[in-house]
Order: C-alpha cells, then sequence, then structure tokens
C-alpha cells in the first residue's frame, strides 16, 4: 500500500471573462506536460508488480477499450492515445505507474530514446 502524499500544482490558469492570445500563448507554455501515479510502492517480489500491472490493464481495457499500443519488455508499457494526451500504464519491474501525457511530450521522449538508442547522444 502507498501512503497518500501530495504536491500542489500551480498550473497557471486563471478566470479571465476575455484572454489575449499572448495571454493564451503564456498559459499554455505553463501547462503540466504529464501527470504520473505510482500505483504500486516498490515491489519485493518481480510477480507482485506483474499483477498489479495485469489486473489495472484488464481494469483500463474494460474502461477504455483496446490499447493504441502496447510495448513488452523489462520496462513494459501500455498506451491509449487521445487527440492531445496519451494514457500509460507502465511497468518498471519494481512498480506500476500510470501517466497521462501529452502526445507531443511523449513524441519528443521517443525521439530522445532512439537517438540514445543510436548513440547520438
Amino acid at each position: 500500500m502507498i501512503w497518500p502524499r501530495w504536491d500542489l500544482l500551480d498550473t497557471g490558469f486563471e478566470r479571465v471573462r476575455t484572454v489575449s492570445s499572448r495571454r493564451a500563448r503564456a498559459q499554455d507554455q505553463r501547462m503540466a506536460e504529464r501527470v504520473r501515479l505510482r500505483l504500486t510502492d516498490y515491489a519485493q517480489k518481480w510477480d507482485q508488480a506483474v499483477d498489479a500491472f495485469a489486473g489495472m490493464a484488464a481494469a483500463l481495457h474494460t474502461s477504455l477499450g483496446e490499447p493504441t499500443e502496447r510495448r513488452p519488455g523489462s520496462s513494459a508499457a501500455i498506451h491509449w492515445a487521445g487527440s492531445d494526451t496519451t494514457l500509460v500504464l507502465e511497468s518498471t519491474g519494481d512498480s506500476v505507474y500510470l501517466e497521462l501525457v501529452t502526445n507531443h511530450r511523449l513524441h519528443l521522449d521517443d525521439e530522445l530514446l532512439r537517438m540514445d538508442e543510436e548513440g547520438l547522444l
């Protein structure tokens, strides 16, 4: 079990009746690109994380439908992509994470990973 922890996230949004395009751009630059939640505590045994990952994957599949992408491996991930954001369920081996990330940020992360694998970084 994970004991609750919280942080205050200031997104920069304010209640404004009319927003100029300059102010709208400034707000866009301060928006969060990802929100990541650890669903499990660090598992003592590998099978605990696998069970948690499989259970959450089944629940999300029931709620959201077929995933748009599956990435098997030691750091497995399942994606449910939307028009602007993607929900990512990830197992790192000792913990399971649920993340809501912008598609732009996800694309940049994938590009950095590709460059690292090719030895360009």
